[in-house]
């Protein structure tokens, strides 16, 4: 006789609270690299493709993140004009994303 397993939602919510808590922790490496990289004068593509695809892989449907959206937007558009000079809006936009993604961590 197989055992049957009670699904306890405190735990559930629990578990996904700390996938989400891991996922921003992930995201929030990306972006810290991407702003290391720029501090170095080079905009990787790379980087900001992988923050894309972290935010489409439930980060930006989850609607206590609904601010990083706007700031992975802002992130996005200020590497449209690659050139040097605009490279300190980037780093910017990379630090305000970093402290959105501290501050839903902090709520978790």
């Amino acid at each position: 006789m197989a055992m049957q397993y009670r699904c306890y939602p405190k735990i559930e919510l629990c578990r996904a609270m700390n996938d989400l808590a891991r996922r921003l922790k992930t995201l929030r490496r990306t972006v810290l690299m991407l702003e290391t990289e720029l501090r170095h004068g080079r905009l990787d593509e790379a980087l900001i493709t992988e923050i894309d695809a972290q935010m489409e892989r439930g980060i930006a449907s989850e609607p206590r993140c609904a601010q990083l959206v706007k700031r992975v937007d802002d992130l996005r558009e200020s590497t449209l004009t690659p050139r040097t000079e605009l490279l300190g809006d980037t780093i910017r936009a990379c630090e305000k994303l970093r402290d959105g993604i501290d501050e839903v961590v902090g709520r978790l």
